[in-house]
């Protein structure tokens, strides 16, 4: 189910991704994916360190188009606040309808800084993590679908998730939950929802950072999440 975008690799008989960043989780799966038989190509920025680790390990970093062009399967690494200028520029033109998205975070699609074409599969995977007991501890993975345009789209996530991670447990979720729980972790680890807001503040307020259309999307969405959040809580 893996091969379903127009043009893309049924006629093959290999699924082919492009792995958007490559920092250590997303290394992980482009190795994963190439091992098992997948056609893998990455794109990173050219020079860094996360170049110099892709090309060490075998990989050519092409740029996002030239990648997204050929893709049956993406999976967007990226830091959220550099998703929208990435997505909209390098991704989302050059994207065929039916290719499956996967991102690794779910705050910008969440935010509508990121707005995927009504045409593709989308769906969020977040990492594995350990539940139970030493003795009974189990690996789990979370699947959110965002999108559902070729009406597979669980089930293709799910191949995707058993390709990368292996015979895990599999829990169907939410974008909103997800998002939520995530943004009151950071919330929490910052000192709490004003203290997040204030450094969000602080980083649209940078003289070296100017953000653009999508980047206030991002920004303005997730506080208005925030103070929800904080005035839901306050009312209980």
């Amino acid at each position: 189910m893996m091969g379903e975008s127009e043009g893309g690799s049924r006629g093959r008989g290999v699924t082919r991704a492009a792995v958007i960043g490559y920092g250590s989780d997303a290394r992980e799966q482009a190795l994963r994916l190439r091992a098992i038989g997948w056609e893998v190509e990455v794109v990173v920025r050219s020079g860094g360190m996360t170049w110099i680790h892709a090309v060490a390990d075998g990989f050519r970093p092409v740029p996002a188009a030239e990648a997204a062009l050929r893709a049956d399967v993406v999976v967007v690494h990226l830091p959220e606040s550099e998703q929208p200028a990435v997505w909209a520029y390098g991704l989302a033109p050059y994207l065929a309808p039916g290719a499956l998205v996967i991102f690794a975070h779910g705050s910008a699609v969440y935010s509508g800084a990121v707005d995927p074409d009504p045409r593709l599969d989308v769906a969020l995977v977040t990492a594995c993590t350990v539940r139970g007991s030493v003795r009974g501890a189990e690996q789990v993975c979370r699947v959110a679908v965002q999108r559902d345009a070729t009406g597979h789209a669980l089930e293709r996530a799910l191949a995707f998730v058993r390709a990368v991670f292996g015979s895990i447990k599999v829990e169907t979720t939410t974008l909103d939950f997800e998002v939520r729980a995530d943004l009151s972790e950071l919330g929490a680890k910052m000192g709490g929802p004003q203290a997040l807001m204030a450094e969000w503040d602080r980083v649209l307020a940078s003289p070296s950072h100017e953000p653009d259309e999508g980047n206030l999307t991002y920004y303005e969405r997730l506080r208005a999440t925030v103070l929800a959040g904080g005035r839901k809580r306050g009312a209980a």
